[in-house]
C-alpha cells in the first residue's frame, strides 16, 4: 500500500472514531435530558449530579446537540474523503473541536466527583485534532 493510500485509510479510521465518540456524547445527552423530563413529569426533582461542575439540563441538552452536530461534520468528513477531497481532514479537525464541550458535559453527566473530566475531555480531543491535522497532506489515490 502506498503511503497516500495509507493516509486515507488512516483519516477514515479517525473519521469512524470521530463519529463512535459524537454517537456516544449524543447517546448520553439524550438518556440524561429524557431522565430529566421523566423525573420532573413524576414529580420526583431530578437527582443532583453533586460534581464541581453540575451541568444539570444544560450540560444534558449541551451534550445531546453537540453530539448531533459533530456527528453531521464527521458524516461530512467520511463522504468528503472517500472522493478525496484535499481538504477532508480539516472537516474532522473541526469536528474535534466542537466536541470539547459537550463531551467535557457528557463526561461530567458520567463521571459526576471527578475534576478530571475536563482534562480528559481536552485530551481526547487535543489527540483527535492533532492526529487529523498529521494527515492533511493527503490526496486522492491515483
Amino acid at each position: 500500500m502506498r503511503a497516500d493510500q495509507w493516509r486515507l485509510v488512516l483519516l477514515q479510521a479517525f473519521n469512524t472514531l470521530l463519529l463512535a465518540v459524537a454517537a456516544g456524547v449524543a447517546a448520553v445527552g439524550a438518556d440524561r435530558t429524557a431522565a430529566h423530563y421523566g423525573a420532573a413529569r413524576s414529580g420526583v426533582p431530578a437527582p443532583r449530579t453533586g460534581g464541581w461542575l453540575e451541568p444539570g439540563l444544560f450540560g444534558a441538552l449541551m451534550a445531546l446537540a453537540g453530539g448531533l452536530a459533530v456527528l453531521v461534520l464527521g458524516i461530512m468528513a467520511v463522504r468528503r474523503m472517500a472522493r478525496g477531497e484535499r481538504y477532508a481532514p480539516l472537516f474532522t479537525t473541526l469536528g474535534w473541536a466542537l466536541l470539547w464541550l459537550p463531551l467535557t458535559m457528557a463526561l461530567t453527566l458520567l463521571v459526576p466527583a471527578s475534576p478530571f473530566t475536563p482534562f480528559m475531555a481536552t485530551g481526547i480531543c487535543g489527540a483527535g485534532i492533532a492526529l487529523s491535522l498529521a494527515v492533511l497532506g493527503s490526496t486522492k489515490p491515483r
